[in-house]
């Protein structure tokens, strides 16, 4: 679509759709926002009405539940033509991003809202199965996670590709798909369902983890060997949550039915039993050496209330909401939102912090217990910071918001970038924009600075977490195949051009430092903390065995930091 389309939805009315309204571009349509309804135009809508796509989106529509996202209605031509369907619009987190544990620790997720999303997710698949419809494809991208207050709850997207009545699915995304069955049936859902669940719990796929005898990127044919998490020698890092937290029913269905091949309707999380001794057959790798030449330094570390998250400024936010200065220990404010940013700024801190979709401002002085409150307030959707400047996404695009003094402290708008805001996803210090299916990537940069860079080595991918700094960026995201990968991209210094590297992974994990000065620490192993400069190639590996991959990194300043156990730590060479 070059152009504004007039397209009628049934039931509603005439609508016009704009480029702007454009939210992402997949292989069978583009999806468009307007207002509370997401409008889906075929790509090939001649070939839709031969497949009948009109009588089974009518079909799918009786299929009614707060967590399914099920159309509402065609979407015409003025001359009646089919030529999409509409239904509500579904925000929330990415349910690939509940996997991470980064997540976990900020938004203070944890194993009970673990088995409430996961029960919901069970009923939405026995609710289909009584519909006589098989969701086939239920993969992580095609789940959300909404969160009211903290009572989580998961939507389905992409109904309209279910398999009902005469209209059958031929595609699933390899990881997954049932590879004992060459069928899509009930037992081939709770499969799937399965697969993403034991994810949410764990962080990690069944079928990965080290095992002799395999290849690391050798999903399928761990699947198709019902080589499993549970098959005795698999070795995981530490960043793999403790299946000990998963219900033992639940966990007990997970290993008969990933390593022994059983395929039943599984129990519900919040049924009670005992668990397997087979489990503890689970080892985590060992890692061997000690190099001396690191240094690990306590920053701060409280009784009951553990640290969520730190700020490149050098304040923590603990999880009662409570700030503090990491180089005096010493209180600095306090936060009711998890969606919150602080930025260092002359003589004290900014905080940004939005509730619903009003966003208010403070500063705190240094050395001051107390924070002032400032005049400005804003009606925006996202807050984003790139080392020490602070952005709002707003209708009207990325706006900067700058502090001045002028005999006090005074918050006002700084300059606008304009953006496609319901297609573009934010991340630390990025954004990544999908204009009609090109990806560009939304970059702030030096002091005043933000430019929009088209990436073609994205597209294609659903990038689920990311972080920038300094003339370097890390991404990570899930192409068709239900595969993780890393693209990291490096900057010349006007950012005018770019190198990039591409590789697997095993999840949407990313525990990366990126320092000012264009030094970067990374952990990917248990053992092993990788030191390096992407403007140059440099590599340094330094094997220790303290070194593990739960080990949360970010920094203050030039300095490695690190959140583990609920305190913070310096992380320095000798």
């Amino acid at each position: 679509m070059k152009g504004n389309m007039q397209v009628i939805l049934e039931g509603k009315g005439p609508v016009t759709l704009r480029q702007s309204d454009h939210v992402a571009t997949g292989g069978e349509g583009s999806i468009y926002r307007v207002s509370d309804l997401v409008v889906k135009i075929y790509h090939q809508p001649d070939i839709a009405r031969q497949r009948g796509m009109s009588d089974k989106i009518k079909l799918l529509s009786k299929i009614r539940h707060p967590y399914i996202g099920s159309p509402i209605g065609l979407v015409t031509t003025s001359n009646g033509d089919p030529v999409g369907h509409y239904l509500s619009y579904i925000d929330g987190h990415p349910l690939s991003r509940v996997f991470t544990n980064e997540f976990w620790q900020r938004e203070g997720f944890n194993n009970k809202h673990a088995s409430t999303i996961v029960g919901r997710m069970r009923e939405v698949i026995s609710l289909a199965h009584q519909f006589k419809a098989i969701l086939v494809d239920a993969n992580e991208l095609n789940w959300f996670a909404l969160f009211s207050g903290h009572d989580p709850e998961p939507r389905i997207i992409d109904v309209d590709s279910w398999a009902i009545g005469r209209w059958p699915a031929s595609v699933i995304m390899p990881s997954i798909r049932d590879w004992h069955s060459k069928i899509f049936d009930e037992k081939s859902d709770w499969f799937a369902w399965g697969i993403v669940t034991f994810q949410i719990y764990t962080g990690i796929h069944p079928y990965k983890g080290t095992l002799d005898g395999f290849d690391r990127g050798d999903l399928v044919g761990r699947m198709k060997a019902n080589a499993s998490i549970f098959t005795q020698g698999v070795r995981l890092n530490h960043a793999v949550r403790d299946f000990g937290n998963i219900p033992a029913p639940l966990l007990n269905w997970y290993q008969s039915t990933f390593h022994k091949g059983e395929r039943v309707e599984p129990p519900s999380p919040f049924d009670t039993g005992i668990v397997t001794p087979a489990v503890a057959l689970i080892a985590r790798v060992v890692t061997t050496g000690k190099s001396g030449i690191l240094v690990f330094n306590k920053l701060l570390g409280t009784v009951g209330d553990p640290v969520v998250q730190t700020f490149h400024g050098g304040v923590a936010r603990l999880s009662s909401g409570k700030l503090i200065d990491l180089n005096t220990k010493r209180q600095i404010g306090e936060v009711e939102s998890n969606n919150c940013e602080i930025i260092k700024v002359d003589g004290g801190w900014l905080i940004a912090e939005m509730v619903k979709q009003e966003i208010n401002f403070r500063f705190v002085e240094n050395g001051s217990l107390k924070s002032e409150i400032l005049s400005l307030k804003i009606n925006g959707y996202n807050l984003i910071s790139y080392e020490n400047r602070l952005f709002v996404v707003t209708e009207k695009g990325l706006t900067e918001i700058k502090i001045h003094f002028l005999g006090k402290p005074i918050a006002s708008i700084g300059q606008t970038w304009g953006v496609m805001i319901n297609s573009t996803k934010w991340f630390q210090g990025v954004g990544v924009m999908d204009a009609m299916g090109a990806k560009y990537l939304v970059i702030p940069f030096s002091e005043q600075s933000v430019i929009q860079e088209r990436i073609r080595e994205i597209d294609g991918l659903q990038i689920v977490v990311g972080r920038a700094g300094n003339r370097f960026i890390s991404l990570v995201g899930l192409d068709k195949t239900g595969t993780y990968r890393k693209i990291e991209i490096t900057f010349d210094r006007d950012y005018k051009s770019y190198k990039i590297w591409k590789g697997d992974t095993d999840g949407p994990e990313l525990n990366l430092a990126i320092l000012p000065k264009g030094v970067c620490a990374t952990i990917v192993k248990d053992g092993e903390l990788d030191i390096f400069v992407p403007t140059n190639g440099q590599v340094t590996k330094i094997n220790d065995s303290q070194i593990t991959t739960d080990m949360f990194l970010g920094n203050w300043g030039d300095k490695v930091i690190y959140i583990q156990n609920g305190e913070v730590w310096a992380l320095q060479m000798k």
